[in-house]
């Protein structure tokens, strides 16, 4: 189930005074790749590498896919110049401001999808779930919009990370998942800034919060970890199903989803252990929403 982390259980500051990014590029640290090694020596994460630009992070490990990297590998980077989303949409943000990386997996279940449950659309709910998990840890309201969007409710509404898992097939399959978190972009909305902000994206910084972009990194990689490490079992996508169930903003809510055959209107009542989203249209039977886009709808719409 979904837990909050125990108090002191966190690496990021109480205030922004606290100092600089530690074990950021800006930070203190002179080897901050050392010391996330350190703070995840027990979970599969590992190793760790960071670049200061680069196009996408998704991008670089699909290409390294074939080759001799292992399960846990974790790409990082200061500033992502071409990063996405679903549908190739674009996640930009200013130098310095916000958290991305990537890890490449191979679960030992990869191969084995035509004797088991087909876990492999499981993995960005259970990234997701556990984004929604260290932000709720932080104080914020955080709720996972299917099928790959944390977004804050309550006074700074809107989206607050994206994720993308590719599949790589070949002799060596894996899966590639990257998470864009905003932490200080878009700014508070009293900053004066020369960027457009994106349409209905919030930020850390909107919630009034400041935080280390790399051991908030650190406490999603920890988190994630178990949620894989539950994964792995045989009851284990009905137990993330359980857990995205508990942090979903989409079930129990009136939606429109956008698909190849057609809008689909009505309520969202379930997701299943695959991953599906199961929707009830108006005066209709329910509908197992296995890809599409989802726009949350008032009552009366």
């Amino acid at each position: 189930m979904v837990t909050r982390m125990e108090t002191g259980s966190h690496h990021f500051p109480e205030s922004p005074e606290s100092g600089g990014e530690t074990g950021g590029p800006e930070g203190a640290d002179t080897d901050p790749v050392a010391s996330w090694g350190t703070a995840l020596r027990h979970t599969r994460f590992g190793p760790f590498e960071m670049v200061g630009t680069t196009g996408s992070t998704n991008d670089d490990l699909v290409a390294r896919a074939a080759g001799p990297a292992d399960d846990g590998l974790v790409l990082t980077t200061d500033h992502q110049t071409a990063g996405r989303g679903r549908l190739d949409r674009r996640w930009e943000a200013p130098e310095g401001t916000n958290l991305t990386f990537s890890t490449l997996l191979r679960p030992d279940w990869l191969d084995d999808t035509g004797t088991g449950p087909d876990r492999r659309g499981l993995v960005t709910s259970a990234l997701a779930v556990s984004v929604v998990e260290v932000l709720m840890a932080m104080g914020l309201d955080a709720a996972v919009k299917w099928p790959n969007d944390v977004v804050l409710e309550g006074d700074q509404p809107g989206k607050v990370a994206g994720i993308l898992a590719e599949l790589v097939t070949g002799d060596r399959p894996a899966i590639v998942v990257g998470l864009g978190l905003n932490m200080a972009w878009p700014p508070a909305e009293s900053a004066i800034s020369d960027e457009p902000v994106p349409p209905g994206a919030t930020s850390l910084a909107r919630a009034g919060l400041a935080a280390y972009r790399w051991w908030v990194m650190v406490d999603v990689l920890v988190a994630f970890d178990r949620q894989l490490a539950d994964l792995d079992r045989s009851d284990g996508p009905e137990r993330l199903r359980q857990d995205h169930l508990a942090v979903s903003a989409t079930v129990g809510s009136r939606v429109r989803v956008e698909r190849v055959s057609g809008d689909l209107v009505g309520e969202a009542v379930d997701v299943r252990a695959d991953g599906a989203l199961v929707v009830v249209p108006d005066g209709g039977e329910p509908v197992e929403v296995h890809a599409g886009d989802v726009t949350h709808l008032r009552p009366a719409d």
